[in-house]
């Protein structure tokens, strides 16, 4: 059995140069790359079958999956989690959250794209081709015909130039001199400042150099008969917007409560009361920022401080605290009555020391009173003693 040939597939681009001009320059524009590729046929020999099994019909296992129909995802989708065996939601861009309920810092802003104004290059080509009276009808069928072709093939090569705000092209008047069709291109504005300068500064040499293309100018052609098609003239009206601030006014945040727009690198943006108000939760809390009311706290909370209140602006003592100071205020207490105990207990020493001292002194005192009593070595002396003084007094006068 001879084995299929494979395919070879050997594409050959050639790419041209390209460079964005100024509206007073000429460039090379983008074009699209040639492509060429060489394919080999395939020759392939029939299979030959050797046996033939009987088919198999496969069993069928019922199986059930758990529906989730009590979601609340605000907009998300609700999933069935295998993995956790339970329903979350998947939230939408831009919102986050259990619930899909909280929006982040910076979100897109919603522009009223209808409302934002454009920009009209007018370009007028000058086709070989003999001018009919029903063209000064441009509802006649033959016009509508003519400018459905010129359309189509004008459509691809005015958005190439710019594709983010290319809106349409459309053909306004024809007249004769051969036939000269004045068509109309319009782009509309970006929420981009790079892309507003280059619509504004740019567009116009980039345009001008895609019809001025002989390969451009081709494909006209062919589309009418291979007639000759020439540019005679591209003019753009003055520019509306001159930098992205002038987009305010289309600027519309009111999808999430409190959002503000503020121009953030060049673009409109939907900014979150958490960001413009940094210090909504006075820095003891977690600020989020909730799309349907607004923004709300989660306040920290330990073990010993505590704070709470709609923007964590109260606060209480925790558990710790309180415990650290009874804690405290009884190892006072309790080495004050020690101290006390202690003071108490050497006072209480000192002060029996003292009576045993002063009793024995008491005794002794009375011990000398009388041994000074019956002391009558000191007759003579009138003052030496008590027992002296005694006998004086006893003795007879003369």
């Amino acid at each position: 059995m001879s084995s299929p040939t494979a395919v070879s597939t050997s594409p050959t681009v050639s790419p041209t140069s390209t460079v964005m001009p100024s509206s007073d320059a000429t460039a090379t524009v983008h074009l699209p790359s040639t492509l060429s590729s060489s394919k080999a046929p395939v020759t392939a020999s029939p299979a030959v079958a050797t046996s033939e099994e009987p088919t198999r019909t496969p069993a069928v296992t019922a199986s059930s999956t758990a529906q989730c129909t009590d979601c609340q995802c605000n907009g998300g989708t609700c999933i069935f989690n295998e993995t956790l065996g339970s329903c979350q939601c998947q939230c939408q861009d831009f919102v986050l959250g259990d619930h899909c309920s909280l929006g982040q810092d910076d979100t897109s802003a919603n522009i009223d794209t209808e409302g934002v104004p454009t920009r009209a290059a007018n370009l007028t080509l000058e086709i070989n081709i003999s001018f009919q009276d029903a063209f000064n009808d441009l509802e006649s069928p033959e016009s509508l015909e003519f400018i459905r072709t010129l359309e189509r093939q004008l459509e691809p090569l005015c958005r190439q130039a710019f594709p983010q705000g290319f809106t349409t092209v459309q053909v306004i008047k024809l007249s004769p001199g051969s036939v000269v069709a004045v068509t109309s291109a319009e782009y509309r504005y970006q929420n981009n400042e790079t892309q507003i300068q280059f619509v504004n500064t740019q567009l116009d040499g980039v345009l001008a150099d895609i019809l001025n293309d002989s390969r451009s100018l081709s494909q006209i052609s062919q589309a009418f008969g291979n007639e000759s098609v020439q540019l005679n003239g591209l003019t753009f009206q003055p520019p509306p917007v001159t930098d992205v601030s002038d987009l305010m006014p289309f600027v519309n945040c009111s999808g999430f409560a409190n959002y503000t727009a503020e121009i953030v690198d060049g673009r409109w943006l939907c900014v979150g009361p958490c960001k413009t108000n940094p210090d909504y939760c006075h820095q003891r809390g977690v600020c989020h920022n909730d799309i349907f009311t607004g923004p709300q706290c989660t306040c920290h909370q330990n073990s010993w401080e505590q704070f709470y209140g709609p923007q964590c602006d109260l606060s209480r003592r925790g558990p710790s605290f309180y415990g650290a100071v009874f804690g405290s205020l009884g190892a006072a207490l309790l080495l004050l009555i020690t101290i006390v105990f202690i003071t108490v207990m050497v006072k209480k020493k000192h002060i029996g020391s003292w009576k045993k001292k002063n009793a024995y002194q008491r005794r002794l005192s009375a011990f000398d009173d009388f041994n000074d009593f019956f002391d009558f070595s000191n007759t003579g002396s009138k003052n030496s003693s008590r027992g002296s003084e005694h006998q004086r007094r006893m003795k007879p006068t003369e």
